[in-house]
């Protein structure tokens, strides 16, 4: 079903009806906001900064790569980062794990989950911890691996842990002021809750937006949050991953290829190969998260080889839960992807690197 816009029959009468959840689910977000502002529940205040990154609808929005793009800017002005998690849909049951020491030591992808892991991975420098509760893999954080700065990966709902920069994500694509609470639509707070963050982004802009389209999100925005700036972006490709190292992405210009994607949008993936200019002869999706099963991944190598593709391509995220000695691997390659913003880099993330970061680290230092 179409989340918050039925078009079949039996579409309209399922969400008729689970919209009445929708309200029950409105009610408990709006109680359990109020029990933490009113100081029923104590909330956290960690001895350094803290960033979070998050959304307010359900996946999809680009919280992982821009995790990485904060972290790495962080990490290149000189900081020691710590990006918590709490390792969505990862199959260890362990209550905490260190996905990441900061040198180049990494926990196997069961154990991470597949966002930390690539987190991880594409900023080794950073130390990546998973766990249920933010103020224990927060103090294991600080304790024990000394980092001066936090990252809460997917942290906008996360309210017990106080932070000092809240950055939420939009879709371009998405239309807000029209959708619903979970689970008839998308959103995971009301609108409302875009008055806690410093900086809304608005993500995946087109190189050719609907300004129409761009000036009524921002619209949207804007009415529900007088204090938070807002941004825009887009994620690029930057180069594509294979077994053997980088390659340029130049390299699948012209080339047939098998696609599979397990993310919350695979339409931005396709889209994204056709821009590369390959030709996909299938692509398969699979749900968010999915950990593929050895006849899936030899289901994908027999489609390369009946079609005469080259390849079988995919996204970093997918690419970490394949193992090194699969098979698949010989003939796997990730598409590597970067933010690119529309305009400077928003002030709340530069003052938070050039100004308030320093003082917090001062104080911390006395």
């Amino acid at each position: 079903m179409s989340w918050g816009n039925p078009q079949s029959s039996q579409e309209k009468i399922l969400y008729g009806l689970i919209s009445p959840l929708s309200v029950g689910y409105g009610i408990g977000s709006y109680f359990r906001l109020a029990a933490y502002s009113k100081g029923y529940m104590k909330r956290i205040k960690l001895p350094i900064p803290v960033v979070s990154v998050g959304n307010i609808t359900c996946g999809g929005t680009g919280k992982t790569p821009m995790a990485i793009e904060i972290t790495r800017r962080l990490i290149t002005a000189g900081y020691k980062v710590a990006v918590l998690s709490r390792g969505y849909a990862r199959k260890s049951k362990q209550k905490v794990t260190v996905v990441s020491n900061g040198k180049g030591d990494f926990a196997p992808c069961e154990e991470a989950g597949d966002e930390p892991l690539l987190i991880a991975m594409s900023v080794p420098e950073a130390v990546v911890i998973v766990g249920s509760s933010r103020a224990e893999t927060a103090a294991l954080a600080i304790e024990q691996y000394n980092a001066d700065v936090i990252v809460l990966d997917d942290g906008f709902q996360h309210i017990r842990l106080e932070r000092d920069l809240d950055i939420v994500l939009v879709d371009y694509n998405d239309d807000p002021e029209n959708d619903m609470l979970l689970p008839a639509g998308r959103l995971r707070e009301p609108l409302s809750a875009l008055n806690r963050a410093r900086l809304v982004i608005i993500t995946k802009v087109p190189a050719q937006p609907d300004q129409e389209r761009l000036e009524k999100l921002r619209a949207t925005i804007r009415k529900h949050t007088a204090r938070a700036e807002i941004a825009e972006a887009r994620f690029v490709p930057k180069g594509l991953r294979t077994n053997s190292g980088a390659a340029p992405l130049e390299q699948l210009r012209g080339q047939r290829v098998v696609a599979f994607c397990g993310v919350a949008r695979p339409e931005g993936f396709a889209a994204t190969l056709n821009q590369l200019g390959c030709t996909v002869v299938h692509l398969k999706s699979f749900s968010d998260h999915h950990w593929y099963t050895p006849d899936e991944l030899k289901m994908l190598e027999k489609l390369m080889r009946e079609s005469n593709a080259s390849a079988v391509v995919t996204t970093e995220k997918d690419m970490v839960k394949i193992a090194p000695h699969d098979r698949l691997n010989q003939h796997l390659i990730a598409v590597e992807i970067g933010v690119e913003w529309l305009g400077p880099l928003p002030s709340p993330i530069s003052e938070m690197i050039k100004g308030k970061l320093e003082s917090e680290l001062k104080q911390k230092q006395k």
